[in-house]
């Protein structure tokens, strides 16, 4: 009767144990309680837990973590005699074997070698009974019981109820291991997420709302996190496209990601940002969520556009030198030819007539070469720019095309109030110079030629103009004019190069250029 009632009485306390371990927030906390509950009510001398792990040098090795000693039997027990002690020790093979299989070591330790009896804290055990501890699925450690007055006084049962208390235990720690590892592998994903240079937004698989977001998208997006949180896309009005928004979920809903999907995103500003958008389904405390990833392509789309143009242009820059430069080297070998005819003939003026032609068309190649060369330069070859003021730009410019402006009697006037630039002198100077050479050329029947030279502030800019009252261009040229060699009237003097060079020159500036027929 009284085994029966030890039995039931140590069945409890397991009972409470387990209770007491699954509902503190660290089975360390109260490991110590539970040793002592578990001691007391199998009358032992001594409740103690060992852990094993691996020393300095490699080898297996166990150390006492947390023990509880019965006052009415104490044991000459030192807590550090029982550190780092090796587990595969030659005379306890039989006891490293048995726990290692997960089977529980239960003997009187008369049987034990001398030398482990005259150990220190071992000499008044009499009965030794470890159970060996396992989380997911390795030998972790021992919980165990000394008993320095009987020998073997514990049942089948009792043994088996200290097997569930291990197996409690195991359970326990590796339930806690988990959690441990699962808030450090949060804590690593929340600052990764939130120091993250990329923009990231987090979004609720349930109802599309924004979960979280970092400082990077906040930066990018111009919403505070405060705008952002518990907002869908929609409600920020975030898609600048529709389509592109309807065709993310598509792939997503057929894939289950997105890895750089190219969209365009609406910034707080308004101002649109061209952007590489990957999704990945993630679970964030307990709900199925999608993590954003974006990366803005603005600059790069930008930069792409411009290769683009500039490759397209240097199609048509190669085309148009091959055609242009043909025709004077035609022009030279025709004449040539006649040249060759009429000196055999003894010809003298169609000798003269040819060479004139020839050295014609010899100067237009050195011409069109020339400005080739000038318009190649504009980029690389730059003065460092200058404050000056806009006027005395012009009365340069003026200065220069004096003679035309005699010849043509062209009037120019400078308006007041030109502001001060900071420019490439010598290129600015070099625009109105063929602004002006252009104007000129197109003044029609005009009897009062005029050139205004001027500029007004818009918008918190400045506009510059020269402005004439000739027979302007129609809007279907206004693009083909910038064209290199492109010349409306062929019979003009000049290479239809002036125009796009007077471009390329604003737009290195920083500038824009164009017609205005107003």
């Amino acid at each position: 009767m009284e085994m029966s009632n030890r039995n039931e009485i140590l069945l409890s306390v397991v009972a409470q144990s387990a209770q007491m371990l699954v509902e503190a927030p660290d089975w360390k906390l109260k490991i110590n309680d539970v040793l002592k509950l578990l001691g007391e009510a199998a009358q032992a001398s001594h409740a103690y837990l060992f852990e094993n792990h691996l020393t300095e040098q490699g080898t297996e090795a166990t150390s006492l973590r947390y023990e509880w000693e019965n006052p009415n039997c104490p044991i000459s027990n030192p807590f550090t005699v029982f550190q780092n002690v090796e587990l595969q020790v030659e005379d306890m093979m039989d006891w490293y074997e048995t726990l290692k299989t997960g089977k529980s070591y239960y003997d009187a330790t008369d049987k034990f070698p001398e030398e482990w009896k005259n150990k220190p804290g071992r000499k008044e055990i009499k009965t030794l009974l470890d159970v060996p501890i396992f989380v997911d699925g390795k030998w972790w450690g021992v919980i165990g019981f000394d008993d320095c007055a009987r020998t073997l006084p514990w049942s089948q049962v009792e043994v088996d109820a200290m097997k569930i208390a291990a197996g409690l235990l195991g359970a326990v720690i590796k339930r806690q291991k988990a959690d441990e590892e699962i808030k450090a592998s949060e804590e690593k994903f929340q600052t990764i997420f939130s120091k993250s240079l990329v923009p990231m937004v987090i979004g609720k698989v349930s109802d599309r709302l924004i979960f979280e977001v970092n400082t990077a998208f906040t930066a990018l997006s111009g919403f505070t996190r405060e705008e952002a949180i518990n907002h869908s896309s929609s409600e920020l009005n975030l898609w600048a496209s529709m389509a592109e928004r309807i065709q993310h979920r598509e792939l997503l809903k057929q894939h289950g990601y997105l890895r750089e999907f190219k969209t365009h995103l609406r910034k707080k500003s308004g101002e649109i940002a061209a952007v590489l958008l990957s999704v990945s389904y993630i679970i964030v405390d307990s709900e199925e969520s999608f993590l954003y990833s974006i990366y803005e392509i603005t600059q790069l789309e930008k930069a792409l556009n411009e290769l683009q143009e500039k490759n397209e242009e240097l199609e048509r820059f190669t085309y148009t030198v091959s055609h242009d430069l043909k025709a004077p080297l035609i022009t030279i070998g025709g004449f040539a030819g006649l040249l060759e005819k009429d000196i055999s003939s003894n010809n003298e003026e169609r000798v003269k007539q040819s060479v004139a032609r020839i050295l014609e068309a010899v100067n237009k190649m050195q011409r069109l070469l020339n400005e080739l060369l000038e318009l190649s330069r504009i980029g690389r070859i730059l003065n460092e720019p200058q404050e000056v003021k806009f006027e005395d730009i012009a009365r340069e410019a003026i200065s220069l095309t004096q003679g035309r402006i005699t010849r043509t009697n062209l009037r120019v006037k400078i308006e007041a109030g030109l502001p001060v630039v900071k420019v490439d002198k010598v290129r600015m100077i070099q625009v109105i110079q063929n602004l002006i050479d252009n104007a000129s050329k197109f003044m029609g029947k005009q009897s009062d030629p005029e050139i205004i030279i001027g500029a007004k502030h818009e918008n918190e800019q400045w506009i510059f103009f020269v402005r004439d009252n000739g027979i302007g261009i129609e809007a279907s040229y206004h693009e083909r004019i910038f064209g290199l060699f492109n010349k409306l009237d062929p019979n003009t003097e000049g290479t239809g190069v002036g125009l796009a060079l007077v471009r390329r020159i604003i737009e290195f500036h920083g500038g824009k250029f164009g017609l205005n027929l107003n």
